[in-house]
């Protein structure tokens, strides 16, 4: 065995021991290296919002909410909401596994598709159906 071998074998290691703590990365956002799936995306948001007590009714691959619908798109899931003074800023909709988002200035609505299914995005619509029903 040569030290080449043992030293790419510790870095390895090392990085592997330590993945759990570069969570900090998806701050940065980027793309998802995988295609996003949209219906397991879409799947498990209907789990998450009917586990919160959120009414809704579905057709065509559509959510539809009191305050706004969650859709299957060609690239993910598309959110909109609808409300006042939406608890967000710009950069809430630009995190990693999430795309094309746009929020007014007034905070009136938003929009924006999850390409994800992480805390990132589970704490983004909890926030939202919080607000939303104070």
């Amino acid at each position: 065995m040569s030290g080449k071998d043992s030293k790419s074998r510790d870095f390895d290691h090392l990085i592997e021991q330590n993945s759990t703590e570069l969570t900090f990365l998806s701050a940065y956002g980027g793309l998802p290296t995988e295609a996003a799936d949209s219906i397991a995306i879409f799947s498990a948001i209907k789990r998450f919002i009917s586990a919160g007590g959120v009414e809704f009714s579905e057709s065509n691959n559509k959510l539809n909410l009191e305050f706004g619908y969650v859709k299957i798109v060609d690239n993910g899931v598309k959110i909109h909401i609808k409300g006042k003074s939406l608890p967000l800023v710009a950069s809430d909709l630009t995190q990693a596994g999430f795309v094309d988002g746009k929020l007014p200035v007034r905070k009136g609505s938003c929009t924006v598709t999850l390409q994800d299914w992480d805390i990132d995005q589970r704490r983004f619509i909890e926030r939202l159906i919080e607000h939303l029903r104070d």
